[in-house]
């Protein structure tokens, strides 16, 4: 039993599976300070974090498909036309500093930020832009995290 508990530890730390983390934005107002929560689910394994990050980005992205392009450029995209370019490059914010998290407990930790970017989210016909939210534990191997996760902001 012990060696199976021990290569499921080991399998979490390749993967990132030693804990579930999920990232909420509590308001969207962009001109105002926005409170961000991070949640914590650590599964079999304590975990030793170096710390606890949040990640934003914004993007804007336009797609615009082959039929609706001028008649001189739709023989040249094939597909049409889409570009997705950074408009706020990610920047990272600490949440937590070192500390353990025991096996099986949850966690949470809010903080408050303040964007420099104002621009709000938009989805138009053939652009949108979009903010996104990465939360993540710093941890030795694979850092267990949310994912990116879009949220409108006004």
């Amino acid at each position: 039993m012990g060696f199976l508990k021990k290569l499921k530890g080991a399998v979490s730390k390749i993967t990132g599976g030693g804990a579930k983390v999920t990232v909420f934005v509590n308001g969207n107002d962009i001109r105002e300070t926005l409170n961000i929560t991070v949640n914590v689910e650590v599964k079999e394994s304590p975990l030793k974090v170096q710390k606890v990050y949040l990640w934003v980005k914004s993007v804007e992205k336009i797609d615009i498909p082959k039929n609706s392009l001028p008649q001189y450029l739709k023989e040249e995209a094939n597909l049409g036309l889409k570009l997705s370019t950074d408009r706020f490059p990610r920047k990272e914010f600490i949440v937590s500093e070192v500390q353990t998290l025991e096996a099986k407990q949850s966690y949470t930790w809010s903080v408050d930020i303040k964007l420099e970017d104002k621009t709000p989210s938009y989805n138009g016909h053939f652009a949108n832009h979009e903010w996104l939210f990465y939360a993540g534990l710093d941890v030795k191997g694979n850092d267990p995290d949310s994912g990116w996760q879009k949220f409108d902001l006004k």
